[in-house]
């Protein structure tokens, strides 16, 4: 009703007005640039409604036109769009398929359709990967560090990237970059401990495994032994450049780590020797010879009394391998400090039965590297001798390699 009213109302006030200018028409007059032009008020403003008209008729047909070509060119980004999608799908379906040219082509393709999309960065360096080129591997990793949310993606690739180039700097480098953020992944604290292990740097391959992220990359039992092994190196390192102190120290921190690390117990006692301290050292390793038995506390036992007789030595090693006698390692023990004192008979009889083929291949291989000296100084019978030398040979099908220190947490973890 309201609106009725007033519709009513403006027809009346358009009907007097027209009624008003018809009896009172008036003359308009304008002068511009020379043209004179003279006519009624009614015409004027005829001609400005049909102006107006005429104007909003236009603008109509603009904004139609412009929304034709607005949703002309979104469905062709539409299209665009999907096309590209197509192509990043099939590209990362290439890469799991191994076709690497195919990859790289989907990847360029997907580029050109959707831009640097980080999933195109992604599906880019997936590709690079695969086909091995160096050039466009760096490339791509370089790329994602741009953007927080791809720079691990991009710190990995450029990581292995120098493993695989031998560029162990390089491979530290970005583990550390990635292990300075807030989201450090357990891949970066995995690297920077093979690189600091590689280059032999135990006190920084300790700090790293100090970090807060080791506890959850590794299980209690690993990070125990791993702690416990990287401290022996360290004791061991420290031995070599004639550290005992630190060395002693190193080891004391592995022991009580891993009360079962021999080697531990080998590094500490070798340490205690070399400041004078035999008497202590020998209970340890007496302690763990009763335990496992190895080579490597035989070899810290040995450097306790220094400059013993031959046969001081094999009465010595006699009462050692009491505490384990059946255990292979004590017997070739015995064997060979008997054999140093000469005391052919007692050689002899700690060696029989450890060349049969029960015996493990490194015990059957020693055993019959001692009995070929056996015959050798005994009896001078180098036949019987060369025998015994050609059957360790045999076992070991090559020979002995070379201890080394291990390059990576595997080896130390195996």
């Amino acid at each position: 009703m309201p609106r009725l009213i007033l519709f009513v109302g403006i027809v009346a006030l358009l009907a007097a007005g027209a009624v008003w200018l018809a009896n009172d028409p008036g003359v308009v007059s304008m002068t511009w640039r020379g043209w004179q032009i003279e006519t009624s008020v009614g015409v004027l403003i005829t001609a400005v409604i049909a102006a107006v008209v005429v104007i909003l008729l236009i603008a109509r047909l603009i904004a139609f036109l412009g929304g034709r070509v607005q949703a002309f060119t979104s469905a062709r980004r539409e299209r665009r769009f999907k096309r590209g999608l197509v192509s990043l799908g099939d590209g990362f379906a290439a890469v799991q398929a191994g076709l690497s040219q195919q990859a790289k082509k989907l990847a360029k393709d997907a580029g050109k359709l959707l831009g640097d999309n980080p999933a195109v960065l992604l599906l880019r360096k997936d590709a690079a990967v695969l086909a091995g080129d160096a050039a466009d591997i760096q490339q791509a990793a370089e790329t994602l560090l741009n953007r927080p949310e791809t720079e691990l993606a991009g710190l990995r690739t450029l990581a292995d990237k120098s493993i695989r180039d031998g560029d162990v700097a390089g491979a530290l480098t970005h583990a550390r970059r990635a292990l300075a953020r807030k989201d450090a992944p357990a891949w970066a604290l995995r690297i920077a401990l093979d690189m600091e292990i590689a280059t032999e740097r135990w006190s920084e391959a300790l700090a790293v495994l100090d970090e807060k992220l080791a506890r959850e990359a590794f299980s209690p039992t690993e990070f125990k032994r791993l702690k416990s092994r990287l401290l022996t190196l360290q004791a061991q390192t420290a031995l070599a450049h004639g550290d005992a102190p630190g060395a002693a120290n190193a080891a004391k921190k592995a022991m009580d780590i891993d009360d079962t690390n021999q080697a531990a117990v080998g590094a500490f006692a070798k340490a205690l020797a070399a400041q004078g301290k035999g008497k202590k050292a020998a209970g340890a390793v007496e302690r763990a010879w009763a335990v496992k038995p190895t080579a490597d506390l035989l070899s810290a036992y040995r450097t306790l009394v220094p400059g013993e007789s031959a046969l001081d030595w094999a009465r010595r090693i006699d009462g050692l391998a009491k505490a384990a006698p059946d255990h292979p390692e004590s017997r070739l023990a015995v064997a060979a400090a008997s054999l140093e004192a000469e005391l052919w008979g007692q050689t002899r009889n700690r060696l029989s039965g450890l060349t049969g083929a029960d015996a493990a291949p490194d015990v059957r291989a020693r055993a019959a590297q001692l009995l070929a000296d056996v015959e050798r100084r005994e009896r001078g019978d180098t036949d019987k001798a060369a025998e015994w030398l050609h059957l360790a040979l045999e076992i070991q099908r090559g020979p002995l390699r070379a201890a080394r220190k291990p390059k990576s947490v595997a080896e130390i973890l195996a």
